[in-house]
């Protein structure tokens, strides 16, 4: 067939040239210069590609009419003519794909030799791709091809998020984390209402003043005894073996502090090992007290503004993170809430637990405010903060002398400081009466801020050290944490320890 062979011989020159021209052009390496600097090499016979497909001419479509055959030949030459030179650029465009350049330079050819029409575009244009990849100046180009088609995605994308804003999920992310920043700067340190004692601080490091508390555990049946011994366990331990907590304490037992430091350590995600999952959880804190005047009490997408909290979330946010098992609810200060609207408080918990079943709950109150089974319906287990013991004493001591040293520039004062500790830490070992009030945290902190104001001249009556107790107590405390009365009644220090007289007699 040599008529045959010089058409396919014509076909492969023409797709060889087509290629060549752009992969002898001086274009070195990446094409960044306009004049190369080193010879090229040679591009590929055209005799190799003639060959491989009058092979397959042979092979495929030997039954063929050689007029047929001719003719898709001459077709395929024809379009890579009027192609002219498809250099790097043209196959860039196309993402070096074979069949997006085959679909660019195809004609029409009905007949019986349109599938060999067909079959010859595709592996001269797959030709040309691969003669042109494997040029050595074609990794370099590419290189830089790439790089500029990554920073014009990169571009047109931020052009994108800014024209409508970031997704849902980024935007939630992002606002989770500014949300976390403002609950650490806000709780990170403990006010001490009531303690503004002469030379003494009002707030304290957290991280320095916070000890752990022990709360009463599930009753266990001690061995050869008749009654069950209650356990005691650490509050950590309690928290861990449930998702709905109400816990009961005396006035000054720690519970609103135990409350700062879940709020805490849920926006560090630093919960140790046993409160590990607890580190997903983002905290709202919710203290009664601020709600006693309000009609209604807040709705989850109220949560921040009814905390008093200056970020506005998406709509939805908190839903979402109740509805996910992700939010952490600490309601402080049932007591705190007036008789009246007690039973609009248990309804008000009630129906958060009801609908949103995965988040979690930690519940503070005084004892005396409602009853031990309260809330147990709902699945919360109720504890009991108890007094601290002697080493409890002892690290409450010395944590409010490290967070007072840590607050005291002066050298000579925070040597005072120690003597200060040692000096109070005999005294709470060795006076009963001391020892006593020590063991709740409230007044061990003022028994401390009265330790360093008198410079270690402890009252030796125990009418008078009770009088500073009690200022604390009756009116100091409640003014600086703004709660003017309970059911509508304010009370002088005077009418207070009148009524509290009557009630002791």
């Amino acid at each position: 067939m040599p008529g045959l062979e010089v058409v396919m011989l014509r076909l492969a020159g023409t797709v060889v040239s087509a290629a060549a021209k752009a992969v002898l052009a001086p274009r070195p390496g990446a094409g960044l210069v306009p004049a190369p600097l080193r010879p090229l090499p040679k591009t590929a016979s055209p005799d190799r590609l003639a060959k491989v497909l009058g092979q397959r001419l042979t092979e495929a479509y030997g039954s063929l009419p050689e007029h047929e055959r001719t003719a898709a030949v001459d077709a395929v030459r024809d379009g890579f003519t009027a192609a002219g030179e498809l250099d790097a650029e043209r196959l860039f465009a196309l993402a070096l794909d074979p069949d997006r350049l085959a679909a660019e330079l195809r004609r029409p050819h009905p007949g019986p030799g349109e599938s060999l029409y067909e079959e010859l575009l595709t592996l001269c244009c797959a030709h040309c791709v691969e003669q042109l990849t494997a040029h050595p100046s074609f990794a370099a180009r590419a290189a830089v091809k790439q790089a500029r088609s990554a920073d014009a995605a990169r571009e047109l994308i931020e052009d994108v998020r800014d024209r409508v804003g970031p997704r849902p999920e980024a935007a939630a992310l992002a606002f989770e984390e500014k949300y976390a920043r403002y609950v650490e700067q806000t709780h990170s340190r403990l006010e001490l209402f009531g303690l503004t004692l002469g030379r003494s601080a009002s707030e304290w490091p957290l991280d320095t003043a916070y000890i752990g508390l022990a709360v009463s555990g599930e009753p266990r049946q001690a061995v050869g005894l008749p009654h069950a011994r209650v356990a005691t366990v650490s509050a950590e331990q309690a928290l861990a073996g449930t998702d709905r907590l109400l816990l009961r304490g005396p006035a000054g037992s720690g519970k609103s502090t135990l409350v700062q430091w879940l709020a805490l350590n849920a926006a560090r995600r630093s919960f140790g090992a046993e409160l590990a999952d607890w580190n997903r959880c983002v905290p709202f804190v919710l203290r009664l007290r601020a709600f006693t005047a309000a009609e209604s009490l807040p709705l989850p997408q109220e949560f921040l503004r009814a905390a008093g909290v200056p970020l506005s979330p998406a709509p939805g946010w908190a839903e979402s993170l109740l509805a996910e098992g992700r939010a952490l609810i600490l309601v402080d200060g049932v007591d705190e809430v007036p008789m009246r609207l007690r039973a609009r408080t248990e309804a008000w918990l009630k129906s958060l637990v009801t609908a949103f079943p995965r988040a979690r709950y930690v519940v503070t109150t005084r004892p005396s405010a409602v009853s031990e089974d309260w809330l147990a319906g709902r699945g919360f287990v109720a504890h009991s903060l108890l007094p601290m013991e002697r080493e409890d004493v002892r690290a409450f001591v010395a944590h409010w002398h490290d967070s007072a040293r840590l607050a005291c520039p002066a050298p000579d004062e925070r040597a005072r400081l120690d003597a200060y500790e040692q000096s109070l830490l005999t005294a709470v070992s060795s006076r009963r009466d001391l020892g006593r009030l020590a063991t709740n945290p409230l007044m061990c902190a003022l028994l401390c801020a009265l330790n360093r104001d008198r410079r270690m001249q402890l009252p030796r009556a125990r009418k008078e050290l009770y009088d500073a107790a009690l200022d604390m107590l009756l009116v100091r405390r409640d003014t600086e944490r703004e709660i003017t009365g309970v059911e509508g009644v304010t009370l002088t220090r005077d009418e207070q320890t009148a009524l509290l007289q009557r009630l002791a007699y």
